[in-house]
Order: C-alpha cells, then structure tokens, then sequence
C-alpha cells in the first residue's frame, strides 16, 4: 500500500499479494525483535550495491549524515527515510526536491512490500525483505544520566549506556552535532568504577594541529618554542579515571600513531622527552562522522578505529524521535525554572505538535535554545511555538568547505523558509489564499509547509 499522504492511500496493482514484513514485539517489553531486510541499488551512481537495513530509521540522501549516501545529483541531502513500524516497513519523502517515486507513483509515505522498487533521484532501489530477525535490549527507564527519552531508540542507548558503563571497554559514541554526546560521555563516567576519578575532555576539532599532542600528553620544558615548564596531559591528569576524546574523527593523521600506542600499551611519552610513563585510562571518543568511511578512504587509521569502538553507541537526531520533544521540553522546563508543569505556558500541546513537525537541525540544543528563549523573554513566559520561528538561533551558513550541492541545498532550504513565513504571515496562515497568491499547487505548498515545520489552515 503507497500513502499519498496521511489521509490518502491507494492499492498498487498486485500489492495483495505481496508479503509485507512485519516487526514485533516479544512478550517482555523490553525486548524489540527487527525484521532485517536489504536494499539492492539497480541503477544510478550506486548501481550493484547491497546496503543492510540495520536500523529501525534508516536514512537515505546525498548529505554525508545519511546511512546510505548517494552520489546522486538529483537527490536531495535528506531524501527519504525508512522507519521500522509494527506493522511494516514505512518509506517517507523527507522535502526532498525531485520528490520519491514507488513504482512510478510520487509519494509522501508509502509502505514497501517485499521487492517493492522505490526512486530517490534518479536512483532506483529495491526492497528486499529478509527471514531473519535481530532482537534489541531495551532499558525500562527513560533517564540516563542528563539524558532522557521514552522512544525506542533512546532506550536502546540506555540500555547500551547502562550494561558498558561499569566496564573499562572503549567506548564511541556517534551522533550529529548537539545530540548529546558530551552528556552521554559524562553519564557513562559517573556511573562507572572510575567514577571518583578525573573525567578530562579533549576536543580534538578544536585544538591546533600543533597543539593537540601536548594537550594529549604533555611535553617537556624546552621541548619547543614557548615550552616555558612542563606540561602533564590529559592521559597523565585522568590517570585512574576517563579521557573523553570529542570529536575523534578531526585527529591528525600523523598523532593517529602515537595515540594508538597509548591505547595498546598504556603508556605515554611527553613531547620533548624520552621517558616512558605508565597511565591507566578508560578511553570514549566521540565523533560527528561516519567513521568506517573515512577508514574506507583513508583518513583515518583502521586499528585505530577499532581501538576505539569496541562498544559503539549511536545518538538519534532528534528528528527521528518526535515522541521525545514534550519530554525533553519538560526537563528543560525544570532545569531552566524549577518547575517542569506545562499548563503554565500558553498552548503547550499545539507548541509540541509544531515542535514535532520541525526537524530540528540542531537537536537538542536548538530545542533547549528554543525553550530557554521562551524561559528568558522580556514579557514573561510567551508561547513555545512562537519562539520555534525565532529560535534558529543557530542558522547553517553555507561554505566554501561544502560541496556545491550541499551548499546550494541549504541556501535553497533557507529561501523556502523565509518566503513561507512571511507568505503565511500575509494571508493569516490560509493555506488557500497563499498558493494562489504564491502561484504554486496547494498541494505542494503544503508539503513545503510540513518539510518546514510551519503552522498553517486548511480553509
């Protein structure tokens, strides 16, 4: 069955008799059981490609974030994505540009029935359900540490987060930027062994190439230019205890060696010295990129990664997990104010609904900027949903480093929105009278309008 949008469905032709994969649950509740399937790329760039579907949202665009990036010029950097549901398998079109096609139908969501063929630019894949089924873990509770979330996927990290916390086992977690991976990393300390040791961070993205070595394991008086006294790095500081190393993936490739000796042997040279000293440290690292393919390509060392990733943990945008955001609202609330009771702000649950449609490109530090915003404002406490058009505190600005298409897209994304504002702010949010005033389809406007998280009527 193809949903053509969240009120209109319709039967492709020999769709009953398609098998359509279910998930289920065990009897326990903590337990999750995933149908695994695959995806067979039949043409486009990718042509002849398998990709697991081992994820219970699993995302698909040009953008490098993605779990299957495609080298596509017509597909957009978040395409499409498909969720894992209890009742199947659900393709959803993510505002891409060209849009996604299911056997030749444009759609908005569509569930993939066994060797259903679905296109994202002009890449065409199939669907290929497997027999096989994975069981996940689950934690029955909803807090870990500053973290917190009642979806599937958070729980899944939890129970991850609650098992390899008291081991000395390296752990890396992964995530887009403001997922939470430093409070996470801070979690996994505290309730570990080591707990009543130094936790001593280090952000290998922000430190000079010239820098980071010492910063990780000292130097020596007169080592270098500016070497006034000796220094004791991280490893030696959080001897006994964790070093957390953010954004691990930025490390230079010629320190890659150097820490990698560090993690096998336990033991540390300062720059400028030729004594070796002993350190007993928990390494967790953390990392805004796809790791297995900067090994792929070379940019980062292979050992090392493994090293590092003998637990991985995966951090969900906050996109891919709506039903935390009135959750994570009211922690912030009680963080913020003391007090985590909604009915004190005007229209909270037409707030959380807004708040669900938006992606949230920051995640949940834009949702906490949002909501400190409408803590802080001049008036009082003022709506939620109104701040959400305030709040991109933090606008993406597109730069030389980016390709031209990723580039281009965000320019792209940030006219829509801008024009979509200020279009519905002129007709009252009447979606009628402003496609006819934009000369676009309703139809497309409102799609425009959900890929924005914008509010707007129907009349």
């Amino acid at each position: 069955m193809v949903g053509l949008s969240k009120e209109t469905s319709v039967h492709l032709p020999g769709a009953d008799r398609m098998h359509t994969v279910m998930l289920t649950r065990k009897a326990s509740p903590q337990t999750l059981n995933l149908q695994k399937a695959k995806l067979l790329i039949v043409n486009g760039p990718e042509q002849g490609r398998e990709v697991p579907v081992d994820k219970d949202v699993f995302t698909i665009g040009a953008g490098t974030q993605n779990d299957l990036i495609l080298r596509d010029e017509a597909a957009s950097r978040r395409h499409c994505e498909i969720r894992q549901r209890e009742d199947g398998f659900l393709l959803r079109d993510m505002g891409s540009t060209n849009g996604t096609l299911v056997q030749g139908l444009r759609v908005c969501e569509a569930y993939l029935t066994q060797g259903a063929e679905f296109q994202a630019g002009n890449t065409r894949i199939v669907f290929c359900p497997l027999q096989e089924t994975v069981s996940y873990p689950l934690s029955p509770r909803e807090t870990f540490g500053k973290l917190c979330g009642q979806s599937t996927a958070m729980r899944r990290v939890f129970h991850l987060a609650e098992t390899y916390a008291k081991t000395d086992a390296a752990i890396l977690i992964m995530g887009e930027t403001g997922t939470g991976k430093e409070l996470l990393a801070e979690a996994l300390h505290a309730h570990s062994q080591r707990r009543d040791k130094p936790f001593v961070v280090i952000d290998c993205g922000a430190l000079a190439k010239g820098v980071i070595e010492s910063e990780l394991f000292g130097h020596a008086k007169g080592s270098f230019t500016g070497a006034g006294m000796e220094r004791v790095g991280a490893f030696e500081q959080a001897d006994g205890g964790t070093v957390f190393l953010d954004e691990v993936g930025e490390l230079d490739a010629d320190l890659q060696p150097k820490l990698l000796r560090a993690l096998e042997r336990k033991e540390i040279r300062r720059v400028g010295s030729n004594t070796v000293r002993k350190v007993d440290v928990r390494i967790i690292a953390a990392t805004n990129r796809n790791l297995e393919r900067e090994v792929r390509e070379g940019r980062f060392r292979e050992d090392i990664f493994y090293r590092l990733s003998i637990v991985k943990i995966e951090l969900p945008p906050l996109r891919q997990r709506p039903e935390d955001i009135p959750l994570l609202v009211r922690c912030f609330l009680k963080d913020l104010t003391g007090s985590d009771d909604p009915a004190v702000w005007p229209d909270f649950d037409r707030s959380m609904e807004l708040f669900r449609r938006h992606d949230w490109p920051g995640n949940g530090r834009e949702l906490r900027n949002v909501v400190e915003m409408a803590v802080h404002g001049a008036a009082g406490r003022v709506d939620l949903g109104a701040c959400l058009s305030l709040g991109r505190l933090r606008e993406e600005t597109p730069s030389q480093d980016m390709p031209f298409k990723d580039a281009k897209n965000l320019l792209v994304d940030q006219f829509e929105r801008d024009y979509l504002v200020k279009l519905l702010g002129r007709n009252g949010g009447n979606v009628t009278r402003a496609s006819r005033e934009a000369q676009i389809e309703r139809a497309y406007l409102q799609r425009l309008i959900r890929k924005h998280g914008l509010n707007a009527r129907n009349s």
